[in-house]
This record gives structure tokens, sequence and C-alpha cells, in this order.
């Protein structure tokens, strides 16, 4: 069963009693039966009059004590309604003890009375219907009557009416019936209640002073409704106040209060509850953190990340003791079993025992029987039945099962009201109880109906982004199959409207890339849609923005204001002042320390992950505020074909997009329209297989390719390789380049200007692994037969189209008559590489930095003096946790996300000449998270380096940075009217073309690395 398909939800919580601050206790945490009782006695000493001025404790009846009638009440009939009120406290405590309902039942028939009795202006009156309203409340919690809540409600209501603001009470009493009305609302999901007990419950913490004892438990209660109206709305705002409330109220309570470990389990269930929206695994680490002890339902969410067996073992022993101690009746029975029957559905799921699901199926239909109709989780219930039936006619393949998992699903989304937080995820599941039935049965009819529901989910935007992402693949990959391109292209648009939802900036740049994998394959085939149903346009526009998404949203952050500061400065200095300190805290690694609980760099962590989300909303919110303003509607958004086009004017630019359906290239040129090159020769599975030819390869020369250790390889002279290296680039060219060639001849002439012409290679897939600069037939018994691409174009790489444009238009470029200025980084045994550059430089333009001066710090600071840097140092490519790629220098690493962090107005080139630079996640082609990605989101617009390992022994690298430098520096009246950055690329080609003939043409690992990147 797919992760997306049937998530086990538990939106029911266990009551809080009128004296708990632990409104967001699970139902299933062992600790409610225990705690109730407590609670409960604690209750009735604050109700009885003889019990002056009683401390209350935890819950949204943060002070339920009556006024102190003792020294108050004269009359015969205020000696009445002390001696009722008091009665029906003994009648609570026998309740307590007991469990019998008639004595809740007396209780209540006593405090009416009490309260009947007392004129309107009396000053108890609001005391004895606070009381009233608890009892009501106990009554509600142990029988579930609607009515008792709604009674509840009513007398709360009053005595807050009768009471000042002036008054002890009034925030105590407040709360009380923000705790009323929560419970109702989590009873029948009307959203005016839940909205009226947050209402409420934030007059009560307004009305509290600092320092007051309860105001840590009237913050606690405000959380909780907070956290309840996220579930229901997936409002992100709402968990986030709850987080901040309820951390307050962590942060008020001393660690030898009562209350300390309900505050803080109550804080880290909503840390699990923005967890499992978000899908931010940090977030579920924090929550193990704070938590003193975890509750069933973290220890299963645990399970379900890490498939930790002894996890779930756990769970179902704890939900099993919560089933065991309810008694049968209870409000709360069937939330109990219908969390025990999730927990052996993730047992089975990992173990596959047939008897795990069996009981599994049994106790939920137990728990959808025991709820009643009208409960507002009834249809979480069903939802959960469904999934059981589905997850077993997926093992067994009985047609019975996944009829009647459709059924109770059908159900369950007929329950669910539009706009729930929950109804995406519902549907999405009856979709996929559909889609199996259809691939059981193969009825076409059903088809429909299937692409229908998912369709629905999609449209559902209060579901996490998660649930609509995966409703919209399926409706696209169904449509695609069975309906018309229309209905597919409809569904892939859908699809890249939800991914920055998915990859969006509040996420730390590491956890948005763990979210790629599952959606890079879905970007390729949106685009091989688009270009089937002839929408080049489309296809164009979706590819970039598809491309390189966590790098987009990275340079984005980079963008230049300038056009927004003519118009309004003010608002581009705040948006620029944000985006700088949303950069900061997306490229932290603070957050990896969070394992340890008891340092100070663990609350650091927290105190940033909670500033990164604020700083991601604060960011939304003013781009919405631009958009508004006249002229920039279209701030920030993907750009038309339009806008990208002038990313050609320097040569045409050859997109290839590698789907598992096809393979195409489309061509810009600032000349012609776009032009569509099928290639029916070359498949995704030709290019995964030719780069795991090109890596044996390249191990069989003796180069390092796993380059995530310092220790640098010797290149050994091996013959073996070389022929399997041949075999690659002569397929390259004629299953992939040659046909683009013969498409665009017109193309290129146009291009030439006198000189061979430029292209821009911007491939995705396995495709962006392998050298295509360096395709051709070599080494034919005829040299005549010989033929490869460098005899007819300078070939450069670009990780988008959009970088190009921002590389070609910086706010401040360089007089080309000025000489650019060198810094070079180099170590013992690179230094012949420096002795070459500086032979084309003068002191004044140049700083070379070595051994002991070439440090972290110093070159991070000198960075942003020179228009040239010059990196002759080991490089090391971490392929699990990429922005740990770094270069190595004298007293340690400068890591790629330390570069991100710099901004760089003057840069102009990058040499790299270390190992396994431009080495990408195999996983993640198209995003390239290498040192190379990273120069050029710092600001790099031009990019020298090379695609694997050279080593020291003969490398070759200092030929070609000798006639690199000399083509660049050394002829500058020939320059004068270049650009740097425009010749860059037709250096290096020349620095390549005389090292092919120094050291062989076959010579291919010495050669076909060194790559050009950029503009």
């Amino acid at each position: 069963m797919s992760e997306y398909n049937i998530p086990l939800e538990e939106p029911t919580r266990g009551p809080a009693t009128d004296v708990g601050a632990d409104r967001t206790l699970t139902p299933s945490t062992l600790s409610y039966h225990e705690d109730e009782a407590a609670e409960l006695e604690v209750a009735i000493k604050n109700m009885s009059l003889e019990q002056s001025n009683a401390e209350a404790t935890e819950d949204s009846s943060v002070n339920d004590t009556p006024i102190d009638m003792e020294q108050k009440v004269m009359t015969g009939l205020d000696s009445l309604i002390k001696e009722l009120n008091n009665s029906a406290v003994e009648q609570l405590k026998h309740f307590q003890e007991s469990g019998d309902c008639a004595a809740i039942d007396d209780a209540v028939q006593l405090f009416g009375e009490a309260v009947n009795l007392t004129p309107e202006s009396h000053a108890s009156k609001a005391a004895l219907l606070t009381n009233l309203g608890g009892a009501f409340q106990h009554r509600f919690e142990r029988l579930g009557e609607l009515g008792d809540i709604k009674d509840a409600i009513q007398v709360r209501q009053q005595a807050v009416d009768l009471t000042p603001d002036s008054h002890a009470d009034k925030a105590s009493w407040l709360s009380n019936l923000g705790g009323a009305l929560q419970r109702r609302f989590e009873r029948i999901g009307e959203l005016g209640d839940i909205k009226d007990a947050i209402q409420v419950g934030q007059q009560a913490v307004d009305l509290t002073p600092d320092g007051h004892a309860h105001k840590a438990a009237l913050l606690n209660n405000l959380g909780g409704a907070l956290q309840r109206r996220f579930e229901r709305l997936g409002e992100l705002g709402d968990i986030e106040d709850a987080i901040r409330v309820m951390r307050q109220a962590v942060d008020l309570t001393p660690d030898s209060h009562a209350d300390k470990a309900s505050f803080l389990n109550n804080l880290g269930n909503a840390f699990q509850c923005r967890f499992q929206y978000l899908g931010n695994w940090g977030t579920l680490r924090m929550q193990f953190s704070i938590l003193p002890q975890q509750p069933r339902n973290a220890i299963q969410c645990r399970f379900e990340c890490l498939g930790e067996l002894g996890d779930i073992e756990n769970a179902i022993l704890v939900t099993q003791q919560a089933v065991n101690l309810t008694p049968d009746g209870h409000a709360n029975k069937a939330s109990f079993l219908n969390n025990l029957g999730n927990a052996i559905q993730c047992r089975f799921q990992c173990v596959g025992e047939l008897g795990d699901i069996e009981n599994a199926i049994r106790v939920k239909q137990e728990a959808v029987n025991l709820t009643p109709d009208g409960y507002a989780d009834k249809a979480a219930k069903l939802n959960n039945l469904g999934g059981a039936l589905q997850c077993r006619f997926e093992r067994l393949g009985e047609l019975g099962d996944i009829e009647d998992a459709i059924r109770v699903l059908q159900q369950a989304v007929d329950l669910t009201p539009d706009g729930h937080a929950d109804k995406a995820a519902r549907l999405n599941n009856l979709g996929g109880a559909l889609q199996g039935r259809f691939e059981h049965i193969g009825e076409l009819g059903d088809i429909k109906n299937v692409i229908s529901t998912f369709q629905q989910s999609t449209k559902n935007t209060c579901g996490p982004p998660s649930i609509r992402y995966h409703a919209a693949c399926k409706w696209a990959t169904l449509s695609s199959a069975y309906q018309d391109s229309s209905s597919a292209l409809d569904a892939y648009k859908v699809v890249l409207e939800i991914i920055p939802q998915l990859i969006w900036p509040g996420q730390t740049v590491h956890q948005r890339y763990e979210e790629l994998p599952k959606i890079v394959q879905t970007i390729n085939a949106a685009v091989a849609t688009a270009i089937s149903a002839e929408n080049l346009t489309q296809a164009v526009e979706w590819l970039e923005e598809g491309r390189r998404i966590v790098w987009g949203q990275i340079l984005q952050l980079r963008l230049s204001l300038d056009n927004l500061r003519d118009w309004h400065s003010s608002l581009a200095q705040n948006l620029e002042r944000i985006s700088t300190a949303l950069q900061n805290a997306g490229t932290s690694t603070h957050s990896d320390t969070i394992n340890n609980p008891n340092t100070h760099t663990d609350m650091t962590g927290k105190q940033e992950a909670q500033q990164h989300t604020q700083l991601a909303a604060e960011y939304e919110a003013l781009i919405a505020v631009v958009r508004k303003l006249n002229g920039f509607d279209s701030f920030l958004k993907p750009k038309k074909l339009s806008a990208l086009t002038p990313a050609a004017v320097n040569g045409p630019v050859i997109i290839i997009n590698v789907d598992r359906s096809r393979c195409d290239a489309l061509v810009l040129s600032s000349s012609h329209s776009t032009i569509h090159i099928p290639l029916p020769d070359f498949s995704s599975k030709q290019a995964e297989e030719m780069y795991s030819e090109m890596i044996s390869s390249l191990q069989d020369s003796g180069v390092r390719v796993d380059c995530a250790e310092e220790q640098f390889s010797v290149m050994q002279q091996a013959e073996m390789g070389h022929d399997q290296l041949k075999s690659i680039l002569a397929r390259l060219w004629s299953t992939v380049v040659q046909p683009i060639f013969s498409e665009i001849e017109d193309v290129l002439h146009d291009s030439a200007e006198g000189c061979l012409p430029h292209i821009t290679w911007c491939v995705t897939g396995a495709l962006a692994l392998l050298p295509l600069h360096a395709a051709g037939i070599y080494g034919s018994k005829d040299p005549a037969d010989d033929i490869n691409l460098s005899d007819f174009a300078v070939s450069s790489y670009t990780t988008t189209l959009s970088a190009m444009l921002k590389s070609g238009h910086k706010p401040h470029q360089r007089d080309p008559r000025d000489k650019p200025k060198v810094l070079i980084v180099s170590q013992p045994d690179t230094k012949e590489e420096a002795r070459i550059i500086q032979t084309y430089t003068s002191p004044e333009h140049s700083c070379h930095l070595t051994c002991e001066e070439a440090v972290v710090e110093t070159v991070k600071r000198e960075m942003g003096k020179y228009e040239i840097v010059h990196l002759a140092c080991h490089g090391i490519q971490d392929s699990k946790n990429p922005l740990d790629s770094a270069f190595t220098l004298y007293d340690g690493r400068l890591k790629l996300h330390d570069l991100m962090g710099l901004s760089l107005e003057n840069a102009e080139l990058a040499f790299l000449s270390a190992c396994q630079i431009v080495a990408s996640n195999e996983k993640l082609p198209e995003e390239g998270v290498n040192l190379v990605a990273g120069m050029l989101a710092v600001g790099y617009p031009s990019v020298i380096t090379t695609m694997w390992s050279i080593g020291n022994k003969d490398t070759p690298v200092p030929v070609v940075a000798d006639k690199v430098y000399e083509s660049l520096l050394g002829h500058r009246n020939e320059l004068e009217t270049q650009n740097l950055r425009q010749s860059a690329a037709y250096a290096l080609h020349a620095a390549v073309k005389h090292l092919r003939k120094e050291v062989g043409e076959m010579q291919f690992i010495k050669w076909v690395p060194f790559v050009h990147y950029g503009v």
C-alpha cells in the first residue's frame, strides 16, 4: 500500500476535565485514565463551598474555585444553597470512586437547584453556574450526550456574562467556556464553536497579567483550541500560533510544577501535528527531544518514519491497556478501539501477519459501531476501517473486501464537509480503492469515476499538499493512460501549482531535497505530455519551472529588486531583509543538534526552526502584497516562454527532456521559434545504462568516483575503460547530438557570426550526468570518418534558463577595459597552477592564498573582492548530505551551505580545478546538488570545472589553466569589446582542443571532464 493510501486518522482526543490544562492529550494515552481521577478530585474540592480559594490546576477550567460563601452567606436561603452545593460535591466524589452514572445525575440536579435558588444579583451566582457547567461537562465526557455539552456552554456563558472584567475569576471562567465550546466542536464539527473557543481563550489570556499562577494553563488551553482549528482547516498559521503559545506555557512553568509534563506533552503533540502536515522529520525529532514520556500516537508516528518494530509493539501494548481500562458505554471507548486498530494495521504492514489485519478490521468495525451518527469523528473511523479492508484486499484479492472498502470510504467522504482539512485525504483514499477495483476486474466504466475522485481531492485546498500532490499525479497518469491529453495537461497544471507548497522556503534546503526524488520524474512526465499534445510553449515553461526547484528558490531569494526599489523602495528593502534572513535560516545546520535535548544548542535549534517558519510566512505575505501593486502582478511567478527566450541571445539553448515514455529536444533561439526534435532512438533506460558504464570505465581506469574522503587518488595510465568511453561518446553522438544538429543547421549558421557557434545544454534525467559536449566518433580506421560535436560548436551547460537571464543582467558590471582581479587559492601540490595564473596578472590585480593562509574565513572574506576565483584545492562531494559538499582548505572545509550564505555582486568567473566538483546525486541529476551549482547560486555566472577527479600525477589541469588564462587575460586588447563571461566558454574550448593534441585524442579521461557552466 502506498504511503499516501489510507492515512490512519486520529482526530478525536480524550476529554479534558474541568480542571485539566491537558486539553490535547490523545485518548489512547494511558496516563489519561490515571490523571482523570486526580483531576476530578481537584475539581470536586474546588467546587466545595468549604474549600475557599482552592488553587485550580490544568484545564480549560483553570480556576473553577467558587467564591467562598462561608463568610458571605448569612440567611437561611444561603445556608440551603450551601447545603445543596456541598451535597452535589459529595455525589461527584461518589461518581469518581464508583463510576455510577446515577451519582453524576444527582450532582447535576443538586447544582441546578442551587443555581435556581440563587438570585441573579447574588455575588455567588456566577460561581454556582460555573459548578453546574462543570457537572454538565463531566456527564458529557462520560455519556457523550450532546444536550449536556450544550447545557454546559449555556451556563458557563451565563457565568461569564455575570462577571465583570475586573473580577479575579473572569479569565478562568472564560477559559472554562472555551473548553466547553471546543468539546462541542470536537463532537459535531461546527466551525463557529472553535472560532468562539479561540476568541474567549484569547480574552482569558489577555485578562491575565504576566506572573499570574494560571497564565501558563490559559496559554496551554488557547494553544489546544488553535490546534483543533488547524486540524479542521489546515491553516498553517493556526498550528504555528498553537506551538508559539504552548511554548510560552512551557517556558512559564517551572520544572517542579505538576503540570510541566502535561504542557510539554501538549507541545510535543503540536509538533507532531505540524510534522504530519509538512512531513518534516526534524519537527518530530524536536518533539521527542522535549517529551519526558512519549504518548502512544507519537510512538506510532516514529515507527511509521523509522520502521522500528519495538515502537509499534509498544503502541499496541499501551493502546490495548487503554481499551481494557475503559468501561463499555464510555464516550471514548470507540476512539481507543480506533487507535488500537490503527496500531495493529501498522504492524501488519511491517510484518505481514494475516491475523493482524483481521484483528484490525474487527476492532475498527467495533469502533464504527460504537460511534453514533452525527459524531464529528465518525468519518475518520469509517476512513480507517476502509483502509484496513483495502489492505486485506491487496493481500488476499477478495473482491468483497474492496467493495466493502469503497462503501465505507464513500460514507466517510459523504460525512466530511467541504473545506475540512481531511476531505482531500479521504477522497484520495476513495480514489485509491476505486482504482484497486478497476485494476482487479478491468471495468472501463470505473475509470471515469476514479479520475473524478482524484480530481475532487486536489480541489480541497485545505488538505496537506502531499495528499493533493499525490491525487493530482494519479489524475494525470490515469488521464494519460485512459483519456485524452487535454485532461492530463489539466492535471499536470495542478501538479506544478502544488509543488511549491511541497518544497517551500519554510523548510531547510536539506529538507527540501529530501522531498525531490518523488517529484522530478513527475515533472519530466508532465513535459512529455505537453510535447505529445504539441504544446511546446507549455513544455518549455514547465521544464523550467520544475528544474532545479530548490536552486530556483535560492536564486529567487537573491533576485535583484531594482525594479521594485524604483517604485516601492521601503517594500523592496523589507523583502530583501526577510529574503536574506530566510536564506540564512534555510542553509543552517543547527537543527542537526536537536537530538541532544540537554545542550544549549538544542534550544537554539528549536528557536531557529520556529523563526524559519515565521520568516517563510512573512516572505509569502510580502510577495502577496507586491503582486497586488500595479505592474507587479507576475512578480516572482514562473516565467513565460517570451521571458525565457532571451536566454538564447548568445546562441541556441538545447533542452532535452528524458522521460520513461519518450525523449525529446526543444531548441530555443533568438531568431527562430521553438524547434521540437524527437529522439526516438534514445531512452531514459539507455541514459542510465550509459551512466553506469561510464562509472565502471572510470573506476577501471583508476579514477576515484566517490570523492567523499579527502584522500586524493593518483590517476593510473590504464588503457582499460577507454573502449567503454569511446562507445558511450559514439552512442551519444548517434542517438542524441547528430539528430539534433541535423535539424538546426540554420540556427547554428545564424548564430555563428564568423566563429564556431555557441550552444548551451539544459538536460534532464541521467543524461545530465553524461558528457554530451564530447559526443562523437573517435578512433576510426579512416580518420576521415571521425566526427565530434566540438568540430561544430562550443558547448556550455546551464542549470536553468533563468540562471542565464540573471547572469546576463548583473547590476554591477565591470568595464571590459578594466583588468579583472583574480583570487587564487592553492595547496602545496597545486602551486604550479598558481604560478601559471600569476604570469598573466599583476600583484595588484591578484591575491594568492596557500597553505596556512588558505583558511575558511579568509577565503570567504576575500571572494567578494575579486571578479575571478581559482580554487586549486580538493573538492569533497557528499552524496548523503549534499550541503556538506566542500572545498578542503588548510583549517577545514568550505562547505556548500557556507557558500550559499555569501552574496557576490562582482563575481564573474570561478575556475574549480578540484576533485569531483560537478558530480551530482544520481537520484537528482536535474538539481545538480554540487559545488558548481553552489557557485552559480552565490553569484558566479560562469564556472569552469571537471566532471570527475583529476589526479595529481601528470595532471592536465595546469595545461588547461595556462591556455584558459592566456585567452582571458593575456590578450586584453583583443578582448576589450568582449564580455569575460561570454569568452570563458571559448577559452576552455580552445584549451581542451590544445590538450587533446598534447595527450592524444583517445585519452578521454584526461580531456573529456573539462566543462563550462553558465554564460
